[in-house]
């Protein structure tokens, strides 16, 4: 098996990270992966990049810590892609966006202040992909759950930076949809790491549209197994009341579903 790494942070780009690009290679080399994925905080999320810099100076400064993982990866034979992690300005629901260049990024100065469904329209156009990011989540600054339902493409049921509460309710959720399941470590720094996540794929890959194509057609594994076992058995206590708003027509509305069941299937309003 081949094991990918989706879900990461740069000190170059995410103000939340610690880490040099190039710390990550060996590091990943060392616990037996093969590539991984730069995400980087992106626009509206907590980027380290100016924002008043002028749109394509924005990007070349954000694209940094892609550039110097692959440079350094390149060197090792380690596979390392492009991707970003978007967030909007109305929620802290977040979005795995794969598939699109740092060039169409600059291209594209339209997409900085979409709306949900405006901007996966525009991402899928481009032939990204979209996977929603640790949707239930619940921190101090994260006071409700937005889903985004089967406008996206998968789900991340299992994330290293959530409580097992949340990835256990994320699985569920993804069941329900019957979308492509994921996994990341979100990880922002190597220091006392004893665990990582991400896929495991039978065939080695070297490019976003191979990867896309493995998540896609559900050949794509979840990594640790042990703990993604453990996670599909966590007890679940679904009288934990939550806000949970789910997207209809470009609208976040209060669903009384904890799950959002009603939605699935692409059975929107």
């Amino acid at each position: 098996m081949f094991y990918y790494e989706l879900h990461s942070h740069t000190n170059t780009a995410s103000l939340c990270s610690i880490v040099e690009p190039e710390e990550y290679i060996q590091f990943y080399i060392d616990r037996g992966f093969s590539g991984m994925v730069i995400t980087d905080h992106f626009y509206h999320g907590n980027t380290s990049i100016n924002r008043r810099l002028p749109w394509e100076a924005f990007i070349d400064e954000y694209c940094e810590g892609y550039y110097r993982a692959k440079k350094e990866g390149d060197k090792h034979g380690f596979t390392v892609l492009f991707g970003f992690e978007q967030k909007f300005v109305d929620g802290n629901d977040e979005y795995i966006v794969l598939g699109i260049t740092p060039d169409w990024l600059k291209a594209h100065p339209e997409i900085r202040d979409m709306k949900r469904i405006p901007f996966f329209d525009v991402i899928h156009k481009a032939g990204g992909f979209i996977i929603q990011a640790h949707p239930f989540r619940v921190r101090y600054y994260i006071s409700d759950v937005k889903l985004s339902l089967d406008y996206v493409d998968a789900i991340e049921v299992l994330n290293l930076g959530d409580e097992d509460v949340h990835s256990r309710r994320s699985y569920e959720y993804a069941k329900n949809l019957g979308l492509p399941m994921t996994a990341g470590t979100d990880i922002h720094s190597i220091e006392n790491r004893d665990m990582v996540a991400g896929v495991a794929l039978e065939k080695e890959i070297f490019t976003i549209e191979e990867l896309i194509e493995e998540i896609k057609s559900g050949r794509a594994h979840i990594m640790p197994e042990a703990k993604f076992e453990y996670i599909k058995n966590f007890e679940l206590n679904e009288s934990v009341e939550l806000d949970v708003y789910a997207l209809t027509d470009d609208d976040l509305k209060l669903t009384a579903d904890f799950f959002a069941k009603e939605y699935s299937q692409g059975n929107h309003p």
